[in-house]
């Protein structure tokens, strides 16, 4: 019998979550927080998980995806898996700041910032536009 290898630790499931409804979103994250959720405008901000991800959702899907809090993590491209999304080089380096993907499938843009000692400091998550039929 082979032996299966453990599933990294995911941080955040990113397919499970981009461009659904609120519904939707709850269904993985739990509810909002109490008082986490804003009118923006035509779209709705709400915040999970004691405040370490924000969500906005533009016309009732879930576009932004903003992951705070995350010095356990360290900074690097071995980030994506974490996030339940597959590895890849990323498509912009600023060893000390920033590191960002454009080149990952129904995604437009994942970007991940560095904070202190090589940590992470929040992750931001842009998901593509479903064009219209």
């Amino acid at each position: 019998m082979k032996r299966c290898t453990a599933l990294p630790s995911l941080v955040l499931n990113v397919p499970a979550i981009a461009s659904k409804s609120p519904a939707e979103v709850a269904r993985v994250l739990g509810p909002p927080e109490r008082g986490g959720s804003a009118q923006l405008g035509a779209n709705l901000r709400n915040r999970y998980r004691r405040g370490s991800v924000e969500i906005v959702f533009v016309e009732g899907r879930a576009c932004w995806i903003k992951v705070y809090n995350r010095s356990h993590l360290q900074f690097g491209r071995e980030i994506l898996p974490k996030l339940g999304l597959p590895a890849a080089k990323p498509t912009y380096v600023n060893a000390s700041h920033v590191m960002s993907w454009s080149n990952l499938p129904n995604l437009k843009e994942v970007s991940v910032y560095a904070g202190e000692k090589g940590a992470v400091s929040s992750i931001l998550i842009c998901v593509r536009a479903k064009r219209a039929a």
